[in-house]
């Protein structure tokens, strides 16, 4: 049982930590589909229709087993290397000192896809917890640095107690900088469509959903603020 859960517990991370951040940019992108409203075939040349709510049903009502799976096969492939790019994204920001309370300059880093990231593994308050329970680990004239003390401590954990909140809390990081990141894609995605929305309504008359596009963006912009907040 003990090993089962193991298992589980490392499954999780690639659930939570890659394809389900995956999924939220797949429902992103599926909203600014429908904001896009007429622009869709405008814009395509006819090659994406414009999203309707009887198109999706009629869409589902098609599927049989078969094709469902055919379909949900390689969406979950989608979804999962989706999620590794958000990763990849999200480790490459800076290093900013604290816990980024100052939310303009964290918000602005984390539009501009630069992800921010604390400075310091854990909060400098817990050094003295840090430095008293490493000694435990550590053998005749080794000093662990965090970056081995972790992985260390985290399999001790797995192995002698039966369920631990390391693993929950790091998914749960992993999670928030991903929905952060994906915000941003669609800051601009929703930036980008309005203004060739205006453009475009200029030329020929054709138009978005309004109401949506500009609540995408404004939305982004909070998803962005809170997230980014949560797992600094």
């Amino acid at each position: 049982m003990n090993e089962l859960l193991a298992r589980l517990t490392n499954l999780s991370y690639e659930v939570f930590g890659v394809l389900l951040p995956g999924i939220v940019v797949s429902l992103f992108l599926l909203l600014s589909w429908i904001a896009l409203g007429s622009l869709a075939p405008v814009w395509s040349f006819h090659t994406l229709p414009e999203f309707t709510i009887v198109g999706l049903r009629n869409l589902f009502d098609a599927l049989s087993l078969a094709s469902g799976i055919g379909v949900s096969v390689p969406l979950i492939a989608i979804w999962y290397f989706l999620g590794h790019i958000l990763l990849w994204i999200g480790r490459s920001g800076p290093s900013v000192h604290g816990r980024g309370d100052n939310w303009a300059t964290r918000v602005a880093l984390t539009l501009v896809l630069r992800i921010p990231k604390p400075l310091h593994s854990f909060d400098p308050r817990l050094r003295p917890l840090f430095e008293a329970v490493r000694k435990e680990f550590a053998s005749s004239g080794v000093d662990l640095e965090w970056r081995h003390f972790y992985p260390v401590v985290k399999s001790f954990l797995s192995r002698e107690l039966a369920s631990s909140l390391v693993a929950t809390y790091q998914n749960k990081y992993t999670f928030h900088r991903s929905v952060a990141t994906a915000s941003a894609v669609l800051f601009w995605i929703s930036v980008l469509t309005l203004i060739g929305a205006l453009i475009t309504f200029w030329a020929n008359g054709s138009q978005p959903n309004w109401l949506l596009l500009i609540f995408l963006l404004g939305g982004s912009v909070l998803i962005a603020w809170g997230f980014s907040g949560s797992y600094m």
